[in-house]
């Protein structure tokens, strides 16, 4: 989604458990999927875990995967948190009231290599032009820059950040160890928002 700004850090969240379940996911469960990264070159240096996902890129029904159901506990205090910060204004209670409770339209982990990047690219298509993409490091280090537009950061583990992805964005992992986060698309039903083209979008 696009909005006036590169990035925003939006809060911190306790992962000590989930940091401490990722590292004992396997390479067989890491490599079961590798429809992200053979569909998409610029993921080519990753892996995914589809929790909420769609091959078909949709913006409504998201199909809920099997893998939810194992992270479930971890993600519920997570997916508590996102709610509080969308939901708790004037606007997002009317938009609540007309157009029904916002959701989650897609949620993944995602493993970035040792030494792999993310070339630097614009997200496409409308449910990623029309949700908020946040990221929300589980395990990481200090070489992993994430950079967004004219800005570059080091995201802690534990920090929930919204990325505009309707801007050049791109990472690098230039540690010693993978770097994983949780990425969560959420929508806003009926959120009016611009575009970077300056077309105005209803989500």
């Amino acid at each position: 989604m696009n909005f006036n700004g590169d990035l925003r850090k939006i809060g911190d969240i306790d992962i000590t458990r989930f940091a401490q379940h990722a590292a004992k996911i396997t390479d067989a469960d890491w490599t079961a999927d590798a429809f992200r990264q053979k569909t998409y070159e610029v993921h080519k240096q990753t892996q995914t875990i589809r929790l909420i996902m769609d091959e078909d890129g949709r913006h409504r029904d998201p199909t809920y995967h099997p893998s939810y159901e194992t992270y479930k506990v971890l993600l519920e205090p997570i997916e508590t948190f996102i709610r509080r910060q969308f939901e708790q204004t004037l606007k997002a209670k009317r938009l609540r009231k007309k157009h029904g409770r916002g959701y989650f339209i897609r949620m993944i982990l995602v493993k970035l290599l040792t030494n792999g990047s993310i070339p630097h690219h614009v997200d496409q298509g409308e449910t990623l032009s029309k949700s908020h993409r946040m990221h929300l490091p589980i395990i990481t280090n200090e070489q992993n820059l994430f950079s967004v537009g004219d800005s570059e950061v080091h995201m802690k583990a534990g920090e929930l950040w919204e990325i505009n992805n309707r801007r050049e964005h791109g990472v690098v992992n230039g540690g010693s160890e993978d770097r994983i986060h949780l990425i969560v698309d959420y929508v806003l039903a009926g959120e009016k928002i611009i575009d970077a083209d300056g077309t105005t979008l209803e989500c």
